[in-house]
């Protein structure tokens, strides 16, 4: 690894000379040594994006090498309870025994998105070192708002929201504190030290009205029962799709309240969309433009008909989107997969399990749920 990081200095140096002092061909050769340092930069950056198979849950697994050749973790949600373990395979960050997890992320507290981290937390050989979410018990604690209530009793709804799901005993919150994990509130256009990523939405104000609601009207999402499953021949027109994706909206604040993030090792860049919104999405476009567009997509919200518009996926333009579910009818919606593949292959856990992007080619790369539509 030296020698190579040793050899593309020296071709980065022989093109910075050859561009400032010679003439217009060698200036040409100049270029081209730049650009071929750039790119071989982007190969050598190692990274693996593992978005595991919990089914209709989350839990994304981000192993980042930097140019010490150090190895961080980050976790962004941790499934239901009992898939920490699943998570814990994916760790590649190993010390003295211990599975390090440099950074966890929390994107809200519905339960297939806190669940494992309880797993996590109750594991000796696991080591949380940050801890990063918006904690409503911070947040409301100074909400005007509270003076509406009994003192201290919003903060305390909001506290509940990171209760264990089968056992309300057991406080997540309460978890974190007493290990010796360092907690990070959560700050829009938050950077992480040491990795190339940062929280991209949703807005400050935004994110503490969905975060007040959702305090006051918390309630664990309910198991359904498998309904149909996922048509993958189902025949779809754009009317009919844009009759359902842009006029049933997300309307959980729990959702409305979730984490955005952006991933972004070279030129390389994933939209992290935990269960947001459109409207939190359509925010990160307009605010970061270009930094975002032609993404690497985890779709919101196992591929939910309520949390992508047809406007937001155009603005996005992904060049690959992937989604987290069981593959009923509902998670995917046909819909949502059919304005994806406008712009790019959508690949689906349910079809192919656990889904790793990583920095180096692809041997054998996992079937789409649906390719891209060729545009006659």
């Amino acid at each position: 690894m030296a020698g190579c990081w040793l050899a593309l200095i020296f071709v980065l140096i022989q093109g910075v000379v050859a561009f400032f002092f010679m003439k217009y061909a060698a200036r040409n050769y100049a270029r081209t040594l730049i650009i071929t340092f750039i790119s071989k930069w982007d190969v050598l950056m190692e990274y693996y994006v593992h978005i595991l198979s919990v089914g209709d849950a989350d839990a994304i697994v981000i192993n980042y090498q930097d140019d010490n050749t150090r190895w961080w973790t980050i976790v962004i949600d941790a499934g239901n309870v009992g898939d920490g373990e699943e998570v814990k395979r994916y760790i590649k960050h190993i010390e003295n025994g211990c599975f390090i997890i440099d950074y966890a992320v929390c994107t809200h507290p519905d339960k297939d998105h806190k669940g494992g981290f309880f797993d996590l937390y109750n594991d000796a050989t696991v080591v949380i070192s940050n801890f990063v979410f918006a904690n409503p018990e911070n947040i409301l604690s100074c909400d005007w708002r509270r003076l509406n209530y009994q003192t201290g009793l919003l903060a305390q709804k909001g506290k509940e929201t990171y209760n264990h799901p089968t056992d309300s005993s057991k406080n997540l919150i309460d978890i974190i504190r007493r290990s010796n994990s360092q907690i990070y509130q959560w700050s829009y256009n938050m950077d992480f030290v040491g990795v190339p990523l940062k929280i991209v939405g949703p807005e400050d104000h935004f994110l503490q009205d969905s975060i007040y609601e959702m305090a006051l009207d918390f309630a664990e999402i309910t198991d359904e029962a498998d309904a149909e499953l996922y048509n993958e021949d189902e025949i779809l027109t754009d009317k009919e799709v844009k009759s359902v994706m842009d006029t049933e909206i997300e309307t959980s604040a729990t959702n409305k309240a979730s984490l955005i993030l952006l991933f972004h090792p070279g030129n390389h860049k994933f939209l992290l969309a935990g269960d947001a919104c459109a409207k939190s999405l359509h925010d990160v476009v307009d605010n970061l433009g270009d930094e975002v567009k032609n993404c690497i997509l985890k779709v919101p919200h196992h591929g939910s008909k309520h949390n992508l518009t047809t406007d937001v996926i155009d603005l996005l333009a992904p060049t690959s989107a992937t989604i987290s579910c069981k593959g009923s009818k509902k998670h995917p919606n046909s819909g949502v997969v059919y304005w994806l593949s406008k712009y790019c292959d959508v690949y689906s856990t349910a079809k192919s399990g656990t889904l790793t992007y990583q920095s180096m080619p692809v041997k054998y790369p996992a079937e789409p749920l649906k390719r891209k539509q060729i545009i006659q």
